[in-house]
């Protein structure tokens, strides 16, 4: 018995130091901003990129694939507060990246768009994302379905112990 408890314990630190790396990978702005910044071509971008979170980029993704959406939607589609939203709308608008306009009967309601400039970096944005995801989908091609779905299922679990 106490061999398996060896074992077990092995592999949860495996497993841990494999989702620390993840998360570190993924909140490494550097990596997404040089891969980003490489491809820009206006002066403008360039210049304000430095100044954009990674949450700016996918309100702004999420702005650029919804046209006219409301800033609780942004939020619910994101999965982070209204607070955060109205923060970071307000400076993707002071750096020209969004507009925001209101319905003349209702000036509570504020809807927001996309720019040039702004659709410019949101399509930048997606492709880096899809050249992300097609890594992804090779390295899930090499597994089959069924291994996939216990590895799922054990992420989702692990997930809800946190």
């Amino acid at each position: 018995m106490p061999h398996m408890n060896d074992d077990l314990l092995q592999l949860k630190n495996r497993i841990e130091k494999s989702m620390y790396r993840i998360l570190i990978s993924e909140t490494d702005e550097d990596q997404d901003r040089l891969w980003l910044m490489d491809r820009i071509s206006d002066d403008r971008l360039k210049k304000l990129l430095p100044r954009l979170s990674v949450s700016s980029l996918h309100v702004l993704d999420v702005i650029h694939t919804h046209e006219g959406i409301k800033g609780v939607d942004i939020a619910l589609d994101i999965g982070i507060t209204k607070g955060a939203v109205s923060k970071i709308t307000r400076k993707l608008l002071e750096q020209g990246l969004i507009w925001k306009t209101q319905l003349p009967d209702n000036l509570k309601e504020v809807y927001f768009s996309v720019t040039p400039l702004g659709a410019e970096l949101a399509e930048l944005h997606r492709l880096f994302h899809q050249e992300k995801d097609q890594k992804a989908m090779k390295l899930l091609a090499s597994f089959d379905p069924a291994s996939l779905q216990i590895v799922a299922d054990f992420l989702e679990k692990l997930a809800s112990l946190r």
